[in-house]
This record gives C-alpha cells, sequence and structure tokens, in this order.
C-alpha cells in the first residue's frame, strides 16, 4: 500500500510562460503533486493571461496572476511590495515546496528577476 501523502507545491514566476520554461518538465513529472502557479505579472494582459490560464489546464493545476509593473523602466521594486504579492496570490501559507526562477541561472539579464 502506497500512503504518500502528495506534496503540496508552489510554483512562483515573474512572467506568464516561464512556468512552462522553467518549471513545465518538473510539474508535468510529478503527477502527484498538488501545485498552485503563480505569475506576478501580466494579469490584465488580454493576450498572455489566457495563455496562462490554458497552461494551467495542460498541467492539471491551478493558479494566479498578480498584475505588478512590467513597463520598460523597470523600476526595482521594495522587497515588502513583492512578498505582499505573493502572499495575496497564494491560497495558503504552507507548502511542502516552493519552485521560483533564480536570477543567477536567468538567460539574460532582466531586473525583475
Amino acid at each position: 500500500m502506497n500512503d504518500v501523502k502528495p506534496k503540496n507545491v508552489a510554483v512562483i514566476v515573474a512572467h506568464p510562460d516561464d512556468e512552462t520554461l522553467w518549471a513545465g518538465g518538473t510539474i508535468l513529472s510529478h503527477p502527484s503533486w498538488n501545485c498552485f502557479i503563480v505569475s506576478l505579472c501580466r494579469g490584465n494582459d488580454t493576450d498572455r493571461a489566457p495563455k496562462f490560464y490554458n497552461a494551467l489546464k495542460t498541467f492539471k493545476e491551478e493558479g494566479a496572476m498578480g498584475n505588478l509593473d512590467v513597463s520598460p523602466e523597470q523600476i526595482p521594486f521594495d522587497i515588502k511590495t513583492v512578498e505582499q504579492t505573493i502572499i495575496s496570490l497564494l491560497p495558503s501559507n504552507h507548502f511542502d515546496l516552493i519552485i521560483f526562477l533564480n536570477p543567477i541561472v536567468e538567460y539574460k539579464p532582466h531586473i525583475r528577476q
């Protein structure tokens, strides 16, 4: 008998499509996980938001999008603003695993990572 409890996993990314690029293989290779996927920006983007939610359907997971500013100026956010956004988007405060993008491995410099 397999009594392994499924993991509750939070996947936190800056932009919609990062979940697929950076964590898609991991998410798909662990079908017993209960993932909640958060994109911190573009929640009001009429092009990108529907694509994010379609990706969630493919993963068979749930998620939410925030609306942090992603303007070309890329003014750095106060860390409290980012923390509050993440907390407001997550459905609970307990996760067995949190996956997020490490800025050191980003393919190009980006102040939002």
